[in-house]
């Protein structure tokens, strides 16, 4: 027979261990025995969490509050499904019900966070500043950082994070928002050097490859910056973003074959950014219908402006006039880069005038 006690205590267990599916099966039938304990639903709700499944957890929570509204705990996690599945005002409504019930830091953050999706910056600032006074936890002081840096207070979102991080010299996230926010206001050498730090924290994190190489790249150090994005795509085993980002810089830098083959090692067939740099990188080698079999894709998939104008430019390269000026002004009332568009139509006029007359 199953007891309602041991599957709840066995779920949690598992639950702290990180394993979010075998704790769901014993949440499941704690709830099969016992379907009006809130605890059980609660618990379920938050490995649905985990596991990414925001409508079940979100339904779940909304079952545990229903048990028993009463307690703060339930209304804060209904609150917070209910940000996470993009149902603000509600989410605050419930949010303002749980502070009535207990103010506890934790709704603080909530409020703070659903007023900065609310572009309330004021408001989110003041919620993020009671959390961290409230208490110390570097959740809340990470939050208030960060609050203050969209606030346009990036000075003082970095003197907390620097705070933080003597007290705590191996944190890696507190050091990535510092280099975010050193290079926010432009200090590239101090952003690398705290980018650095964060490679050394964490060497097998591909983002942290592709961010220095960002920076060498805005030094216009390309050795260096090739090595680095060269590295992330090598250590993110060859993941497809991270192509795109080598690729992109082989292909601003001219080195045409270097671009083209890191795309054909890795891409996703599923990304129109894909077929537009493939296209880009097909005209710039001048193989035009290669180009426009890549663009039409993108064009395809998304009506993508920025594809439109680059066929149009390889139709002008192979003389097609008309329907490259019937591409670009397609493209024009897509809202754009209409001044780009417009002195390419210039140009594509001229030509044509220039064919027509025999100049």
């Amino acid at each position: 027979m199953v007891d309602y006690n041991i599957e709840i205590a066995e779920g949690f267990e598992l639950l702290t261990q990180g394993e979010y599916e075998k704790s769901l099966e014993k949440f499941i039938k704690a709830i099969e025995v016992n379907s009006e304990s809130p605890e059980a639903y609660s618990l379920a709700s938050e490995a649905f969490a985990q596991i990414g499944d925001i409508e079940k957890a979100l339904t779940h929570a909304e079952l545990a509050y229903k048990k028993d509204s009463e307690k703060p705990e339930y209304t804060l996690q209904y609150a917070s499904m209910l940000y996470a599945s993009g149902e603000n005002e509600e989410g605050l409504r419930l949010a303002n019900e749980a502070q009535r019930h207990g103010d506890m830091a934790e709704v603080h953050l909530l409020k703070s966070n659903i007023y900065m999706d609310m572009e309330e910056d004021s408001k989110a600032l003041k919620e993020a500043k009671i959390a961290y006074e409230m208490d110390k936890n570097p959740i809340y002081s990470t939050n208030y950082a960060l609050i203050l840096k969209e606030s346009g207070k990036i000075q003082e979102s970095t003197d907390l994070l620097t705070k933080n991080l003597n007290e705590d010299p191996d944190n890696v996230d507190i050091a990535y928002l510092l280099y975010q926010n050193e290079l926010a206001e432009d200090h590239l050498g101090e952003a690398l050097e705290y980018i650095t730090k964060c490679l050394r924290l964490e060497p097998e994190e591909p983002l942290f490859y592709s961010e220095i190489a960002a920076v060498m790249d805005e030094l216009e150090d390309g050795e260096l910056a090739e090595k680095y994005y060269s590295k992330a795509f090598e250590v993110s085993d060859s993941d497809p973003d991270y192509a795109m980002e080598l690729a992109e810089f082989y292909f601003e830098s001219d080195m045409l074959d270097d671009a083209f083959n890191t795309l054909e090692k890795s891409h996703d067939d599923e990304d129109p950014e894909y077929y537009i740099l493939m296209g880009k990188i097909m005209m710039a080698k001048k193989e035009y219908n290669k180009s426009m079999g890549y663009l039409d894709m993108a064009i395809e998939m998304a009506d993508d402006p920025e594809a439109k104008i680059t066929k149009a430019m390889c139709l002008y390269e192979i003389n097609r006039l008309d329907e490259s000026e019937s591409l670009l002004k397609e493209a024009l009332k897509q809202d754009f880069q209409s001044d780009y568009i417009d002195s390419l139509l210039r140009k594509v006029s001229w030509k044509s005038n220039r064919k027509k007359f025999k100049l």
